[in-house]
């Protein structure tokens, strides 16, 4: 973590979507109560960031018809370059890992600057999606922001599926580059869902 915050922030008794076993008619998510966790990355969380960051590109990896060891090692470089990417562009960001009750399930990386705040990244393992938990983090961000008087800017990729959350929020687009969408929320409007 280069320049950004060094201590720990706990969400505490928040309602996160558990799934359980599917029987007839239910649905198999039921909410649960949890603490949500952001703490800055260490040296140690590099493997498991590894594995969050290829549980997102999946269906890349599976379309490239190369060995295995091939596939591992053009995504380690492609994470190395990502990682290298955020932290030269934002180096006062806070780089965390995301814990759910005390389990890395992902990491959420932001900047709040003095003019905007950016929320650079989330990404979850893929068993850890569609549980509100990404939702939460947003929203939290965008309480933040609304706090601070600032806009919040990201940039989404077109085929992915949280852009639903990020329109619901209120975020419009204002750039497309073919691959992502870079979207925005003005200040006036970080104050959730539409």
């Amino acid at each position: 973590q280069a320049a950004g915050r060094n201590a720990s922030i706990v969400y505490s008794d928040v309602d996160v979507r558990h799934f359980q076993q599917q029987s007839a008619g239910n649905d198999g998510r039921r909410a649960v109560r949890c603490s949500i966790t952001l703490r800055p990355i260490r040296a140690t969380d590099r493997d498991f960031l590894f594995d969050v960051f290829c549980g997102t590109r999946t269906e890349l990896t599976e379309a490239l018809d190369l060995p295995d060891v091939q596939k591992e090692q053009l995504m380690s470089i492609q994470f190395q370059a990502q990682e290298h990417a955020y932290r030269k562009q934002y180096p006062n960001a806070d780089f965390d890992l995301l814990l759910v009750d005390e389990k890395p399930v992902g990491h959420f990386y932001a900047q709040r600057g003095p003019d905007n705040f950016v929320l650079i990244d989330i990404a979850l393992l893929p068993e850890q999606r569609n549980r509100g938990t990404g939702a939460i983090m947003v929203r939290q961000l965008l309480a933040e922001a609304r706090a601070a008087g600032k806009p919040i800017s990201a940039h989404v990729r077109k085929d992915n599926p949280a852009w639903r959350l990020w329109e619901r929020l209120g975020f419009r687009i204002v750039g497309d580059d073919g691959v992502y969408y870079a979207i925005e929320l003005p200040a006036e409007n970080t104050d959730g869902d539409r």
